[in-house]
């Protein structure tokens, strides 16, 4: 049985019990076809989810601290102030309380490229050969556009 189908079956027993759908752990185990010690385990918080041990253990900033950041992202963005690499690095810095390894932003970026909104964060030079990359012209001109008028 692969891991990701059996912490699949033990988040569905999860959110069954939450919504009500059960009341004994057996038989919600029972249901989803997983163990009853580990769906116990996973809602008393003692276990964590793949994902979730990965964001605590291994990443920078959690995954509700990178919410937050794309979400800050994203609103400047909006705002008309597009972000390079280094502002990304400094809000991170400003999340997390301290600093962030050399190549985060780059990995932070290919993590979540396609819900961030800025341009400026994706490279021009391998996509300039692609020819996919006028949104990103556009934006420049029209940016810089509004500084000299």
């Amino acid at each position: 049985m692969a891991r990701a189908d059996k912490s699949a079956r033990i988040d569905a027993a999860v959110a069954a019990i939450k919504r009500g759908e059960f009341t004994n752990y057996s038989k919600a185990a029972e249901k989803y076809e997983c163990d009853r010690t580990s769906l116990s385990k996973r809602i008393r918080g003692v276990t964590k989810t793949k994902k979730e041990a990965n964001s605590f253990y291994h990443q920078c900033l959690t995954n509700e601290q990178e919410e937050i950041l794309i979400a800050r992202i994203n609103n400047l963005t909006d705002q008309g102030m597009p972000l390079t690499s280094q502002i990304v690095r400094n809000l991170a810095e400003e999340i997390r309380g301290d600093c962030v390894g050399k190549n985060w932003t780059g990995q932070f970026v290919k993590r979540h490229g396609i819900r961030l909104k800025s341009l400026y964060l994706r490279n021009i030079e391998s996509l300039w050969t692609a020819a996919k990359f006028a949104p990103m012209f556009i934006l420049f001109f029209t940016t810089v556009s509004t500084f000299w008028l």
